[in-house]
């Protein structure tokens, strides 16, 4: 028969062996929690970099086409102010559609950054 001191000093074992599992569990999660993290924010990152890089490769190419347009709409036009100045008023209405459909595109945008999110949530998985 074990004395009340055995069965204290085995408890206190198994107390001890359960405080250090817990808290190897405990590290072991945060661990994982911080990889997890780390892996979402590196993939965000990868959509942001990767959307600004052709946003900047599209601008570039979208100035190009409306300077090309510019001189040949001067060239129909034998004069080349008058060219840039109809691309100018153009260029104007367009700007002007976007402000009236303002609320649309925001819309569309934000709609297309939520699928690329659940994109990024599935592939995960």
């Amino acid at each position: 028969m074990k004395s009340n001191n055995e069965e204290y000093q085995n408890f206190s074992e198994l107390i001890d062996e359960s405080k250090a599992d817990l808290s190897s569990y405990i590290e072991k999660r945060l661990t994982l929690a911080k990889l997890k993290a780390f892996e979402k924010i590196s993939s965000a990152s990868s959509y942001i970099i990767y959307g600004l890089m052709m946003s900047v490769f599209a601008l570039i190419l979208f100035i190009l086409v409306l300077v090309g347009l510019g001189f040949v709409i001067g060239d129909l036009l034998n004069n080349y102010a008058a060219g840039f100045g109809v691309l100018i008023l153009i260029t104007l209405v367009a700007l002007f559609a976007l402000i009236l459909n303002a609320k649309k595109i925001r819309r569309f945008f934000l709609n297309t950054t939520l699928r690329t999110i659940k994109k990024i949530e599935s592939d995960e998985d």
